[in-house]
């Protein structure tokens, strides 16, 4: 008689968590780092799918800060893709689940952080918020639209050195709400999170930077030579745009 190696040991294995209940689970699911893993690489891999991340050293792209870099990543393109963004959305309810975030409402930043942040609210259950740049300058003048209250979980698609996040958080706070946790999709590991953790804003991303690269690099969408680039921007962005004669924001009077 002939037998199946791998049916008796899942068998077996069935039996062990009938008999045992919930004791033994542990053994039979994935380790939350490991799905987090997961997460940021599968997230890496639709970025690039949706050529929402674009390299060019010869003609970099000037960034919100007014620095140029040789890499730019336009997360607004996502939201033309129900799919994915479904798919994003459910990523990040997965960490406020796993990271015990709790809120009373969902505020998502001018104006990139608005979509992501209104899908991530239905997903919630949770009221929707949207904080400006800056106040109104007409009507009644509001930092905040909608009817904000108690905790508010901030939603961004993207996290660079932190500056305009600080401006949403201050505008939360003037608002008389809280805010103590941040939700990106994409960290670009440029000190943001420190900045961040100074006013008290723990950041949640789906995905950093150095994973993006990595995964560009596997699917064969960023040669070696323009890797190179881009880290060489990453370990020093002000000698970068020293080299090409670009001024960096710390050289620009204040």
């Amino acid at each position: 008689m002939m037998h199946c190696q791998g049916a008796h040991g899942t068998l077996d294995s069935f039996v062990h968590i009938r008999k045992h209940g919930n004791l033994d689970r542990a053994r039979f699911m994935k380790p939350t780092h490991q799905i987090q893993k997961s997460i940021a690489e599968i997230t890496g891999q639709l970025l690039w799918h949706h050529q929402a991340i674009a390299v060019n050293e010869e003609s970099p792209f000037r960034l919100a800060s007014g620095d140029c870099a040789p890499l730019y990543i336009n997360c607004r393109r996502l939201i033309s893709f129900p799919q994915t963004r479904d798919l994003l959305i459910g990523f990040l309810h997965f960490l406020c689940h796993e990271r015990g975030i709790q809120c009373d409402c969902v505020a998502g930043g001018e104006t990139a952080g608005i979509p992501f942040g209104a899908w991530l609210s239905e997903r919630l259950d949770k009221p929707f918020v949207y904080v400006r740049k800056e106040p109104k300058s007409y009507g009644e003048g509001r930092r905040l639209e909608g009817v904000p209250e108690g905790q508010v979980l901030l939603v961004e698609d993207l996290l660079t050195d932190g500056g305009s996040k600080i401006g949403f958080i201050e505008g939360i706070r003037e608002a008389g709400c809280s805010v103590s946790d941040c939700l990106v999709l994409v960290d670009r590991e440029q000190n943001g999170v420190e900045k961040l953790q100074q006013m008290g804003v723990q950041v949640h991303s789906l995905v950093g930077l150095s994973t993006c690269l990595e995964v560009g690099e596997s699917m064969a969408l960023i040669s070696g030579e323009s890797l190179a680039g881009v880290r060489r921007y990453l370990d020093d962005p002000a000698a970068w745009a020293a080299d090409r004669g670009l001024q960096f924001s710390s050289d620009k009077p204040a």
